[in-house]
């Protein structure tokens, strides 16, 4: 009877540790986010809300800070096309956009794939002048804060209140 109970406990166990997931944390391409940017300076902070809409390295941003909101896209090619809620009929479309990649490094999430094989719950990313400090959720594995840093001072928080991954 012994031999039988520890055998149908031997089973189950295997049975169950079979099925277990392994989860791991993700870095997504195509996602859609809200997020809160804090911006520290010597003597103020500035908060601004981001809507983020990130394809294919294309990205989209609509920053609001206080009464004004910003809608941004950065395109493939160089493009940029700026607008202001106060102005909708008016945008601008730069092209030859030379500035964008410093202008959404501080979100582009891809930065963080290439620094190491596995992920852990913190992956930091130095790229000559500020270091980027990605910290993952442990409830759905995905992003959810970046802490920049330049010379050890806190410079810029990226906290994901939301991220939706697409396919």
């Amino acid at each position: 009877m012994k031999l039988k109970i520890c055998c149908l406990i031997l089973i189950v166990f295997l049975l169950s540790s079979c099925k277990k997931e392994d989860k791991t944390f993700s870095i997504p391409v195509n996602y859609t986010a809200d997020a809160v940017m804090q911006v520290y300076e010597q003597t103020r902070e500035d908060t601004y809300n981001l809507s983020i809409i990130s394809r294919d390295n294309n990205y989209s941003i609509k920053t609001t800070s206080g009464n004004q909101t910003w809608n941004t896209a950065y395109l493939s090619g160089g493009r940029c096309v700026l607008s202001n809620d106060k102005f909708p009929d008016g945008s601008v479309t730069i092209e030859n956009f030379k500035t964008e990649k410093y202008l959404v490094q501080d979100i582009d999430l891809s930065k963080f794939q290439n620094t190491v094989d596995g992920l852990s719950e913190e992956i930091i990313y130095w790229d000559g002048t500020f270091r980027h400090v990605l910290r993952f959720s442990s409830e759905n594995l995905l992003p959810d804060t970046i802490f920049i840093y330049k010379n050890d001072d806190l410079v810029k928080t990226i906290k994901y209140e939301n991220i939706k991954v697409e396919e």
